[in-house]
């Protein structure tokens, strides 16, 4: 049977990841937009800020995922390089 705590913090863990991946880079993409009017440079610092802490966003998401499920398959009996005898 599933632990529904174990299950609700993985879905809460979705949740954080899912609005990180969408507000962080939209907060540093307002920071550009502002400082775009103050310099008047056009939206330069609209699409470096943004686009920059989009990427890592993406980067953060992935290379969290891989690592869990590095870990995830190590605990496996059946892992690769575990024997059983």
């Amino acid at each position: 049977m599933a632990n529904p705590i174990k299950a609700l913090a993985d879905a809460e863990d979705g949740v954080t990841a899912a609005f990180e991946l969408v507000l962080t880079p939209a907060a540093f993409a307002f920071l550009g937009y502002l400082i775009d009017r103050w310099t008047g440079v056009g939206p330069l610092f609209v699409f470096i800020l943004g686009g920059a802490v989009g990427a890592y966003e993406i980067w953060k998401l992935w290379y969290t995922y891989t690592e869990r499920m590095k870990k995830l398959e190590a605990d496996l009996p059946d892992a690769k390089g575990k024997t059983s005898e």
